[in-house]
């Protein structure tokens, strides 16, 4: 019995907690949609170049709640997703199971999506989600730290952000491959299909690091 009231007690407290926390209405769908506050860089090093490719705060939908959700920006380098209430920045808590809609660009989040085991937020390009294969871009934004040179003779260089080469994988089921940017590692994933995929690849051109040219593929993919 005190177990029982013990436990009442600590849903009481989260949900006070919760209330005092988050700054949207709370219903049973805003299961998928929790935030926390984040803080900001304390840093007072000078950093050149941005944690975002685009700073710019967007209408956003989800495909979990029904909801009208704040406008969100993608925090590239961070692996965030940012909206703002009252002046104060709060990141979305990562969630597998919806997908996020901001300026027309939708986003799922993954775990160990690499080889490396990242964790992130993968661009969706397949439009289609019946599609046996499914398309998605990871962006990046990386940190070089700052160059200082071995001798007077050498210059200085600020630390900075830069936007990384992207990179694409692909979905089918429940197993996510990344696309290899050379023609013959492409073909050894379909040795089924390698003829036909290598005279698409010779008739129209394919280029491994173009948005527009991989979705080419893909789609021909859903083809075969």
């Amino acid at each position: 019995m005190f177990k029982k009231l013990l436990f009442t007690f600590f849903l009481f407290c989260l949900q006070n907690t919760w209330s005092q926390v988050n700054p949207l209405p709370v219903s049973n769908s805003y299961y998928y949609l929790t935030m926390t506050p984040s803080t900001s860089d304390e840093s007072s090093v000078t950093v050149l170049g941005s944690q975002y490719i685009d700073q710019t705060f967007y209408s956003s939908t989800f495909t979990c709640i029904s909801e009208i959700t704040p406008p969100i920006r993608y925090n590239t380098f961070k692996e965030e997703m940012e909206f703002k209430v009252d002046g104060k920045l709060y990141y979305l808590v990562k969630n597998e199971n919806c997908e996020l809609t901001i300026n027309n660009l939708t986003y799922k989040y993954f775990k160990n999506f690499d080889k490396k085991s990242n964790d992130g937020y993968l661009m969706v390009l397949t439009k289609s989600k019946d599609s046996k294969y499914i398309l998605y871009k990871k962006e990046k934004v990386k940190y070089v730290p700052p160059y200082v040179p071995g001798s007077t003779y050498g210059e200085e260089k600020p630390a900075k952000y830069i936007v990384d080469k992207s990179k694409y994988y692909i979905k089918n089921q429940d197993s996510l491959t990344e696309l290899p940017e050379k023609k013959s590692d492409f073909l050894k994933l379909f040795p089924n299909n390698k003829d036909s995929l290598e005279l698409f690849l010779k008739e129209n051109k394919i280029k491994f690091t173009e948005d527009s040219s991989v979705l080419l593929l893909v789609n021909y993919l859903n083809t075969l």
